[in-house]
């Protein structure tokens, strides 16, 4: 038996969106569920590929492999590909059984049959229990596959549907996928306490209640993947937060062992204890991100979220002062939405002081309340996603809402960021612990980042970006010293030709970080720019194999020699 995994790519190009490059984490899962049992599984991801490359990769991957499965993740915006993708596997592979798992699937099975002939089951909802049994199976048609939950598939003329698998209450008692995979994208936990109208987390994992794994089981994915060379993490649980214990427990952990690694978090305003903060700090947390959403009371109860602003307010200030970026989230589009609500909402994003905010137009997805409401005023059926469309705005569909004036606002809370950035940086208190402050200058200076070389560093709406990423590097350096705010600092300097302090700056910091490469290299730079090619080469030389510094190294021989 041999099964192939396929992440197919979005329908539209990603330009800022990483995450939609990445291979969904519930595929590293399945797949490590397989190999568990000594099935073979390979994932292949299309996302990552331009759209000329995708086709021809994938038929080779399928020459190459000949799955007897291939199983596709599919999400709404992925779905047109995933069809397109099954058309080739059944000229390439007519025998091999072809299988659609995840939230499109899961939602919209009838339309899924539908829009692919090609189809031959879908998995629905939490997919490892039922994607083994199904590979385990000998026998893959309908008499074969009708006691296995969690499935839908063709009989006849009609839909078979198994029914609902089971929750797995015990995710420790899966394989651990980074035994098999190294990735980046983490989920402790599955479910959220929350009932957001826009999200379909809920009815995907079930509302009974929300399951995690152990820390245990959790810290040994983290310490094997960082094993494996990933330094950097995105924690994707609904909200990670939750359970203070479980979260306390992990963090001693990676401090304990030692871990140089950084991660990013997803939670609630409304689940943030304080008493976590430092460890989550300590422990390498560097950004936390919140559904905001709204500043209107009336917008954030029909998003399922009636959060009151003082509390966002609250938890953003604590989560800055301990040297974690919060990060904010906005809709806009929601019904109801007027000129007036989007300023409460500005009021409340100048009352955060976001570090850096994401705005989303609200969309309608199926499996969402919203979408449900949608269909119930009779705005929308399924036949729309026949159209090659990756989502449904909801100002497309509320006759009360002005599509010219939805995108105004957009722009409204866009610019009010933007413009704000240097106010909101000035607001930053940080806590007055020495422990602290090592990760203090390190959060500043990656801050500082963003200005000098970031997001932020070439939009005419942010106030003189150079200025505050200095002040920002030097207020690191009050702190603690960091290898990185040194380098911004001589970088700004080099950059207006100013050596002579820039090499000032590189002095102090290598006296800190006597072997630190960037700042050996650009010191080098600097002494080059001054003539100085002996003294500059001394710099390069203990990184000469290094093929990016070959040219320098040749320049300076070459001038010592003339």
């Amino acid at each position: 038996m041999k099964v192939l995994f396929v992440n197919p790519a979005c329908l539209d190009k990603r330009v800022t969106d990483d995450d939609a490059l990445q291979v969904p984490i519930g595929l590293y899962y399945l797949a490590a569920q397989l190999l568990d049992k000594e099935i073979f599984a390979s994932i292949l991801n299309l996302a990552a590929l331009g759209a000329e490359q995708r086709p021809g990769l994938f038929r080779s991957a399928l020459e190459q492999i000949r799955p007897d499965i291939i199983g596709f993740s599919v999400t709404n915006p992925s779905r047109i590909n995933a069809q397109d993708c099954a058309r080739i596997a059944r000229k390439v592979m007519p025998k091999s059984l072809i299988v659609f798992g995840g939230p499109a699937p899961t939602f919209m099975a009838d339309h899924m049959f539908r829009a692919c002939p090609e189809l031959d089951i879908i998995v629905r909802g939490e997919g490892e229990h039922s994607f083994l049994s199904l590979a385990q199976a000998g026998d893959h048609t309908p008499q074969g596959i009708h006691s296995i939950p969690g499935l839908v598939f063709r009989q006849g003329n009609r839909l078979a549907d198994t029914g609902p698998a089971r929750p797995i209450e015990d995710l420790d008692s899966l394989a651990h996928p980074s035994q098999y995979f190294s990735f980046r994208h983490l989920s402790m936990s599955r479910g959220c306490p929350g009932r957001c109208t826009f999200c379909g987390s809920p009815k995907f994992w079930g509302t009974a209640s929300v399951r995690r794994h152990s820390p245990e089981w959790f810290f040994e994915e983290i310490r094997t993947l960082a094993g494996k060379g990933v330094s950097h993490f995105f924690i994707s649980d609904d909200t990670f937060t939750m359970d203070r214990d479980a979260v306390a427990a992990l963090c001693e952990k990676i401090i304990e062992a030692g871990l140089n690694i950084t991660w990013n978090a997803i939670s609630r305003v409304d689940y943030i204890d304080e008493s976590i903060l430092p460890l989550m700090r300590r422990a390498g947390c560097i950004q936390i991100s919140f559904g905001v959403e709204s500043g209107a009371e009336k917008i954030k109860r029909i998003l399922g979220k009636p959060i009151d602003n003082d509390t966002c307010v609250r938890a953003f200030e604590r989560v800055k002062s301990y040297g974690i970026l919060p990060r904010a989230y906005f809709i806009y589009g929601s019904p109801g939405e007027t000129d007036a609500t989007i300023e409460e909402s500005v009021a409340l994003m100048e009352r955060l002081g976001p570090l850096s905010t994401v705005f989303y137009m609200l969309v309608a997805f199926p499996g969402t309340r919203l979408y449900a409401r949608a269909r119930g005023k009779g705005w929308v059926d399924e036949d729309i996603w026949f159209k090659e469309i990756e989502d449904l705005p909801w100002f497309e569909l509320d006759p009360d809402l002005d599509p010219v004036q939805v995108k105004s606002w957009g722009n409204r809370l866009r610019t009010a960021f933007f413009t704000g950035l240097a106010s909101f940086v000035s607001t930053i208190e940080l806590k007055d612990d020495k422990t602290l402050f090592p990760f203090h200058a390190d959060f500043l200076s990656r801050l500082a980042m963003t200005f000098s070389q970031g997001e932020y560093a070439h939009d005419p709406r942010v106030n003189n970006p150079h200025k505050l990423a200095t002040e920002l590097y030097e207020k690191a350096l009050t702190y603690h010293p960091d290898p990185r705010a040194y380098m911004g600092l001589a970088m700004g300097f080099q950059k207006s030709r100013r050596f002579p302090q820039a090499v000032a700056r590189l002095e102090d910091g290598l006296n800190h970080f006597p072997d630190h490469k960037d700042l050996s290299v650009c010191m080098g730079v600097c002494l080059m720019n001054q003539g100085d090619f002996k003294q500059a080469l001394s710099f390069f030389a203990p990184f000469d194999r290094d093929p990016g510094l070959r040219h320098y190294i040749e320049i300076c021989e070459n001038r010592i020699n003339e």
